[in-house]
């Protein structure tokens, strides 16, 4: 890949609601949080691909919050992490609940499976054929109540940006020369799904806490 001195920076002109962003990333290998499964038979499990694993907890703002929805808090925060990371099952392996006068608390660890996977010839033949730009940003951190989405300005993709996508322990990964830190920098992204019109990729700022999904999206 040829280095670029491309000043590379997102930005982000406006806030979208959560539900806006699932609508722009119907996608048919893309699940979107509204429709991760969770599952109880391992037998299922066997014709898929395991993602990795998950934990998510939500505490009550105070001791008289109902522990259903601080129960519903902590399921979403755990499918919103599934759904980034581009699962589309959830086996639950440990949930425990605290529910007192003092403490109102929800916690789940669960498996990440997937039933579709990106195909890297697919990958490749949609980047060298077509232009693409930085369409829609997700963040998620695991210590805050939401995901935060935006809307980012149609940033382009410059060809000399980006390497061939590879595969690495069964993930397709694609490296991007990014501005960051003052200084060109290549990232990492995993792409977890793609239409023929856009790929979705993802990236751990902080493995285990914070981490994106970033929508690129061809010029029409």
């Amino acid at each position: 890949m040829k280095k670029s001195t491309l000043l590379f920076a997102l930005t982000l002109v406006c806030n979208l609601t959560f539900a806006q962003i699932d609508r722009q990333l119907k996608i048919e290998n893309y699940t979107i949080p509204d429709e991760i499964e969770i599952i109880t038979d391992s037998e299922i499990t066997k014709e898929m691909k395991k993602v990795g694993t998950v934990f998510a907890k939500a505490k009550g703002v105070t001791t008289i919050s109902a522990i259903n929805n601080v129960n519903n808090r902590a399921l979403r925060k755990l499918k919103t992490e599934a759904s980034m990371r581009g699962g589309s099952y959830l086996m639950v392996t440990q949930e425990t609940q605290e529910n007192t006068i003092f403490s109102k608390t929800s916690a789940y660890s669960a498996i990440i499976y997937r039933s579709n996977q990106s195909d890297i010839n697919k990958i490749k033949d949609l980047l060298e054929s077509n232009e693409f730009v930085y369409r829609y940003e997700r963040t998620y951190n695991r210590n805050k109540f939401n995901s935060h989405d935006k809307l980012i300005n149609n940033q382009p993709l410059q060809k000399t940006q980006w390497n061939q996508p590879y595969l690495k322990n069964g993930k397709i990964v694609l490296e991007i020369m990014e501005f960051s830190g003052n200084r060109n920098r290549l990232i990492k992204y995993e792409v977890i799904a793609n239409s023929d019109s856009q790929i979705l990729l993802f990236k751990e700022d902080l493995p285990g806490k914070k981490m994106k999904i970033i929508s690129l999206d061809v010029v029409k």
